[in-house]
């Protein structure tokens, strides 16, 4: 059962704590609802791994976890398993104990790209909208931030992140929880706020702008990346 006490725990000692007049009663409204057919198997394959203290983790370069003696060949198959039983996984990679998720997208790649352009993350809390398994906001915490928040609605996507992160310690520096922009009230709490790879599939993406930027502090800083189509208007002349 994947459940959500630790966060509100976390919240109600900071700036994120009127999030708590609604939120719970969100997610509980969700636990209510009927959850995809496979999501009992996804859940229990994240209830069967061992939670395991990473003796060096890596979050900076990359999301890999290894322990000060290597794992038995039954305890990686069993693991390699369950993370299995997980599939597809879009967003990675990631390399557990000597298991690794070769995922579809390269999604270092992309925060490789984007790293450059940002401003320093060190102590920010951050939210990432549309965040998939939740690569991203590990490596987030890798460059500095306090807090990584990220939202996605997809069931299969909860369940990876919350395999990650008991592969991980049960870290409590990131979290994901099930719901969508549109469910936010106007926090106005983050210090960052990402949107990559969401912006093209909304069906407004001015509202979307909008949603953004009710989440971010005055001054803080939103993070769009999105595809472009070249138009006459970004034509050259001479």
């Amino acid at each position: 059962m994947i459940e959500f006490g630790n966060f509100y725990q976390l919240i109600a000692k900071n700036h994120l704590s009127h999030w708590l007049e609604t939120l719970p009663a969100q997610i509980a409204a969700w636990q209510r609802e009927q959850q995809h057919g496979l999501f009992k198997q996804w859940s229990n394959a994240v209830e069967f791994l061992p939670e395991i203290t990473p003796w060096r983790l890596d979050l900076l370069h990359s999301v890999t976890a290894e322990s000060e003696t290597p794992l038995s060949e039954g305890q990686l198959k069993r693991i390699d398993t369950l993370l299995r039983n997980l599939m597809p996984w879009r967003k990675g990679p990631f390399s557990l104990y000597g298991v690794d998720i070769d995922t579809e997208w390269r999604s270092d790649w992309k925060w490789e790209r984007v790293l450059p352009h940002l401003s320093d993350l060190t102590g920010r809390t951050i939210l990432d909208v549309g965040c998939g398994s939740g690569y991203h906001l590990w490596r987030m915490i890798g460059a500095g931030a306090h807090l990584a928040v990220g939202i996605d609605p997809t069931q299969l996507f909860l369940c990876q992140f919350e395999a990650v992160r008991k592969l991980l310690g049960n870290d409590q520096r990131a979290h994901l929880l099930p719901l969508g922009i549109e469910q936010l009230p106007a926090l106005k709490a983050f210090d960052t706020v990402f949107s990559m790879g969401v912006l093209y599939h909304r069906r407004s993406p001015l509202e979307h702008l909008w949603q953004l930027k009710d989440q971010l502090v005055n001054e803080g800083e939103l993070v769009l990346e999105t595809l472009v189509v070249d138009g006459d208007g970004c034509s050259s002349h001479s």
